[in-house]
């Protein structure tokens, strides 16, 4: 009887260990884009302007850290202009963090999405899931032309 208390013992402890190292890992990862996001802030915005926001949770897959980064780096190195002069943001969003949870609701969140929205004099007026995101994720050109692609059509309308 006293091997089963240590049996237990040793798995509750085990469990408790594990849970706390994956969660030290995740909070400790700072999000791929961050900087952007930044200078995404500081920088005057337009009356009109697009937000490019990948929206996760704390807990992410190696994949969901891939869509991340290939976000950051395909905005930021396709459209560094529209970055600068305010007509497009971009940010990562933790829906996991305090005041962020109406996200999964706003947009219908069930997993991670790069949403892409249009915001005019204050307002948004509209928005898209790029949910090609995840069949394009193993093919960074297919990856990269699906993102500019689309970002490209919302800047050109008026």
């Amino acid at each position: 009887m006293k091997w089963i208390f240590k049996t237990v013992f040793l798995c509750l402890a085990l469990t408790v260990f594990i849970t706390a190292g994956l969660m030290t890992t995740a909070m400790a990862e700072p999000p791929a884009g961050g900087q952007a996001t930044a200078q995404a802030a500081e920088s005057p915005k337009p009356s009109r302007y697009l937000v490019a926001t990948y929206f996760h949770n704390t807990f992410r897959c190696p994949t969901c850290k891939t869509i991340e980064a290939f976000s950051a780096e395909t905005i930021n190195s396709h459209f560094a202009e529209q970055l600068k002069n305010g007509s497009l943001v971009w940010r990562a969003v933790n829906v996991d963090e305090p005041g962020n949870a109406h996200y999964v609701q706003d947009y219908q969140l069930y997993t991670k999405h790069l949403i892409l929205s249009e915001v005019r004099d204050g307002k948004e007026t509209r928005w898209k899931d790029l949910k090609e995101i995840w069949t394009t994720v193993r093919n960074r050109e297919k990856f990269d032309q699906y993102v500019v692609s689309e970002i490209t059509d919302w800047l050109k309308e008026p």
